[in-house]
């Protein structure tokens, strides 16, 4: 199928509106995070504080399983926190393969890899809408648990 620059622009809009939205929305999550995460390292009398994102949430989780009135399912709210900055990571940190209108597959560099290998990925528009959409709910969710944590 051969397209014309701007048909191939207009295909690309709403997956690039989407990874830019997971892009500069994630952080703000990610803010709310490391408050979780330093709330309880105080509550606790300090500790050493956890770095990666999967730390942090194994450490909010560990930390919250007994004392949490939040009525939040934490292991849901990890997966799809996971979930959701998977998908975030590859769209910022990988490269745009090809696309069309139903399917976007970026190549993503391995860091964990002994070798130089490129993981590619293939995201449908439900997929790829889906992370995005999930940047509201977990914001809501993660200021819910930093308030809840605040008032202890």
């Amino acid at each position: 199928m051969n397209l014309d620059i701007s048909e191939k622009q207009k295909l690309l809009e709403p997956w690039l509106s989407v990874i830019g939205l997971l892009t500069v929305m994630w952080t703000p999550i990610e803010r709310k995070i490391d408050k979780c995460v330093f709330l309880l390292l105080s509550s606790k009398g300090n500790g050493k504080q956890p770095l990666s994102l999967n730390r942090k949430l194994d450490y909010i989780k560990q930390s919250l399983s007994q004392s949490m009135v939040c009525n939040l399912d934490i292991d849901e709210i990890i997966q799809l926190t996971k979930g959701t900055a998977q998908v975030r990571d590859v769209c910022v940190h990988g490269v745009i393969d090809s696309y069309d209108d139903n399917k976007m597959v970026i190549g993503k560099v391995q860091g964990k890899s002994n070798d130089f290998h490129i993981e590619m990925f293939t995201y449908d528009q439900a997929r790829l809408f889906s992370a995005g959409n999930n940047l509201n709910v977990l914001y809501e969710i993660w200021e819910k648990i930093c308030t809840d944590l605040s008032a202890r």
